[in-house]
């Protein structure tokens, strides 16, 4: 690999970080007048058309869904589905900075996934020292980061331990996407984000709290500011950083690719910090040099592997 791809390789790391770090600015606009599940339909929908026509028109390909269909439903469910959908329920009570540094503890879970999952990765001291700097600004954060009442402060709690979940099924994902062989990441991209898109919709009507027919009032009750991070949310954050992070992985690893999360917390607390006014003090700032500190020992260590 030459010096000018590997500079174009990390150039589209740092661009997906700030992409990914503005999603949960994105999310917190969006649920204001959306309900979260539907949000998470329409970011889905409107990343299917993006990718679609740049599968069409750009690359000239056809979808496929008969190739590896298992990792591809395997990819659209906890790469797409299941951490959008928890996310953004989240994020009604979780501040979008909180949501950000501890979905940036997804290359702890890649690796692990990798190692004793799929067996991509080896385990060496960096690693294991990353690993614990990761998990104490991780567990730091679930145990601070609490609301007044003490009712607030277990939902927080568990609210936390979701969002770290959604960061293990992230993860899970990019190591399946791995799995796939012989498979152009845009092709991969746009077949999960459909596959992704068709479920979600039924799972909005099993979460949503009142008739069918009082859909038509839904739409008509959310907010053009909520309309418009939907939209940047849907092209941007999920369509071109979908393309992106999967063409990171084809061209180097998932461990490659994750890195982007190095700086998807420092990202989020600086749109959180800059649009949202969300609270922010030397605790939150420990934690998060912790955690990026312990995903740059696991990096070191991947490398020396």
């Amino acid at each position: 690999m030459t010096i000018k791809t590997k500079v174009a390789n990390y150039a589209g790391l740092l661009f997906l970080s700030a992409i990914w770090g503005s999603s949960f600015l994105f999310i917190k606009l969006s649920i204001e007048t959306i309900h979260p599940s539907f949000l998470t339909f329409l970011r889905l929908l409107i990343a299917s058309f993006f990718l679609y026509l740049y599968l069409k028109i750009v690359k000239k390909k056809i979808l496929s869904f008969n190739k590896n269909f298992k990792y591809l439903l395997l990819i659209a469910l906890f790469g797409n589905v299941i951490p959008f959908n928890l996310i953004s329920w989240c994020e009604i009570k979780v501040d979008s900075v909180i949501v950000a540094i501890l979905i940036g503890t997804m290359p702890f879970f890649t690796f692990l996934i990798s190692h004793y999952f799929f067996k991509f990765e080896k385990i060496n001291l960096s690693i294991i020292i990353g690993l614990i700097l990761g998990f104490i600004g991780m567990s730091l954060i679930v145990k601070e980061n609490s609301y007044e009442d003490l009712m607030s402060e277990n939902l927080n709690y568990y609210l936390n331990i979701v969002i770290i979940f959604s960061a293990m099924c992230y993860a899970f994902a990019a190591n399946c996407v791995n799995k796939i062989k012989n498979v152009d990441s845009i092709e991969i991209a746009t077949t999960t984000t459909i596959v992704a898109t068709v479920i979600s919709l039924p799972i909005y009507f099993l979460l949503i709290n009142y008739p069918l027919t009082n859909l038509g009032y839904s739409m008509q009750s959310i907010s053009f500011k909520s309309l418009l991070s939907c939209f940047f949310l849907g092209f941007t954050c999920t369509g071109i950083a979908i393309l992106i992070f999967f063409n990171l992985i084809k061209k180097e690893s998932p461990g490659f690719a994750s890195q982007s999360n190095f700086f998807i917390p420092c990202f989020g607390l600086l749109w959180s910090y800059l649009f949202l006014n969300e609270n922010i003090n030397l605790s939150i700032m420990v934690n998060l040099v912790l955690i990026v500190a312990g995903v740059l020992f696991v990096h070191r260590g991947r490398r020396q592997s």
